[in-house]
């Protein structure tokens, strides 16, 4: 053995093993500090069950609670707006738009809207409908013009503009669209339908028109070439002139310039890196950016508050009857561009959530009560702060929590004790193995007789191609859900590979050399 080598294994043996245990008794604190730490924080925890409440008493909530959550999460910021009996109840700021900067959020602050985009975009093609210039119920084909959808030779003509904007037009489910990132080429819309784009799948038909329910942005896309095809003009243009501005959205756009991206705010992943400002082609389905109070504005045009001193359904961008019909489930809780879902009281939330990469958000609103609620989140963590805030406004709206609010809780349990036991399992295996190390029963690798090299080679393929999986899908690019507690289970695994790679250059003794070292020891 050289002195470097002894020098080395030296080294790992006093700084690196004593880093990696502290890392993972901090990494097995870590989800049960952060899950204990605002155990109030739970809706079902906030002393509401049972009653009713007002919205100024949601207001003290969200005060209370937000800031808790927020820092439970990781998520840097978040906008809520309430709407009160078809009036603005308050819109609020909490925590940053950009937390290098150390910008606040303000009421310009912008966030992307992800698939509440689609919503909007229901607007234009009734709009298109109110002037005449399309029918509900006509075949998609017949105002496509020159424009076609890739791999599909004949479009049947049971597929209607109401059922793509519904879902029920018969297209497969689709995984969602992604974005580009800035200074990258974007496909065309055709180029999207064919496959085009991260982890995108070319549109097909799978089902007859009519018959089931599947959630296609893809037929948003569409949609939006339609707009095109029959306007005479960009999507993004056709939008603000007849929706936006009309529906005084002055706030938001569709737009992909360096003018529209005022005031937007950063976006997070889930471990608080800082993620691209992503692009879509599929402005339709996913390319809406908006603030809390223009959202507002649109559930306030979705409601007849003429009688509480508002204005009228529709906001004369639309007729009401046709604002009713977007309201109408065609099949199942889908309407055109929005869901319905009846509530534990018996009222209907008519709403849409939205999720793109580093962006969560929701609107939804009651028509009996026509109160409503806004949620805009700038991080990947926001998925859980949304679902939270959602549930206790809903408690609050009917004195009881929603369905799928105990499902969410018993997710959330579950993957903490996984996340518990995967870190229990590494503090242990981290300590035996230190201690093999001490004993002399693993040495460092160059000190080792015989030197395992291929097993050593084959270890770190196994451990090295999945950790760069693992941390290009989950950090990089921010392709897999973590949420409810699902990032914990990640860094656990992390610490795993980690510890697995580096105690991998302690090899075991072969039983001979082993014997013989016993022995020396004994002596």
């Amino acid at each position: 053995m050289t002195r470097q080598t002894g020098v080395a294994a030296r080294i790992l043996q006093k700084t690196l093993l004593p880093v990696l245990l502290m890392s993972a008794g901090i990494s097995a604190f870590f989800p049960m500090a952060n899950a204990a730490s605002t155990a109030a924080a739970n809706p079902a925890d906030s002393g509401i069950a049972g009653k009713k409440n007002n919205v100024s008493e949601f207001r003290r909530y969200l005060d209370e609670q937000v800031p808790l959550l927020q820092k439970k999460y990781g998520v840097p910021g978040i906008s809520i707006g309430v709407l009160e009996h078809g009036k603005i109840g308050y819109v609020v700021q909490y925590g940053y738009a950009d937390k290098k900067a150390g910008h606040k959020l303000d009421a310009a602050s912008r966030f992307q809207a992800g698939s509440i985009s689609k919503s909007v975009t229901a607007w234009g093609i009734l709009r298109l409908a109110e002037e005449g210039k399309l029918s509900l119920d006509d075949p998609v084909g017949k105002h496509l013009g020159n424009r076609s959808i890739p791999g599909v030779e004949t479009i049947s003509e049971e597929v209607t503009i109401r059922r793509l904007l519904s879902h029920t037009a018969g297209l497969a489910p689709h995984p969602g669209y992604l974005g580009v990132e800035p200074g990258r080429e974007l496909p065309t819309p055709e180029q999207s339908l064919a496959g085009a784009g991260m982890l995108n799948e070319p549109v097909k038909f799978a089902f007859t028109p009519g018959t089931e329910a599947a959630y296609s942005g893809a037929g948003y896309t569409i949609l939006q070439m339609v707009i095109e095809e029959v306007s005479g003009q960009p999507f993004e243009d056709y939008m603000e002139k007849q929706v936006l501005l009309p529906l005084g959205m002055n706030s938001s756009s569709f737009g992909l310039s360096k003018e529209d991206r005022v005031s937007l705010t950063k976006a997070y992943g889930y471990f608080g890196q800082e993620l691209p400002d992503y692009r879509f082609t599929e402005r339709a389905a996913a390319g809406l950016i908006t603030t809390a109070g223009d959202l507002i504005k649109l559930m306030q045009a979705s409601l007849d508050t003429s009688k509480t001193g508002g204005s009228p359904l529709g906001r004369g961008v639309l007729a009401p009857d046709l604002v009713g019909e977007m309201q109408t489930p065609v099949l199942g809780e889908n309407g055109l561009g929005i869901f319905s879902r009846s509530l534990p009281d018996g009222t209907t939330l008519l709403y849409h959530p939205g999720d793109n990469r580093g962006w969560h958000a929701f609107y939804g609103f009651i028509p009996e009560s026509q109160n409503g609620l806004v949620i805009l989140t700038n991080s990947e963590n926001g998925i859980d702060l949304r679902q939270d805030v959602y549930h206790a406004w809903i408690r609050f709206e009917t004195g009881a929590l929603p369905e799928g609010a105990a499902a969410l809780a018993q997710s959330r349990t579950l993957h903490q004790w996984v996340a518990y036991g995967l870190a229990a399992g590494l503090g242990i295996y981290l300590l035996l193995a230190a201690l093999r190390i001490r004993s002399g029963r693993r040495v460092f690798l160059l000190n080792h007789p015989k030197p395992p090299c291929v097993r050593l080679l084959i270890r770190l393929i196994v451990l090295i191609v999945p950790g760069i999986l693992l941390y290009l899908g989950a950090y990089r690019w921010s392709l897999i859900g973590l949420q409810s507690g699902l990032k914990n289970i990640a860094l656990a695994v992390f610490a795993w590979l980690a510890s697995l790679l580096v105690f991998g250059l302690f090899p075991k003794l072969p039983a001979k050399m082993q014997k013989k070292a016993d022995a020396a020891s004994l002596r």
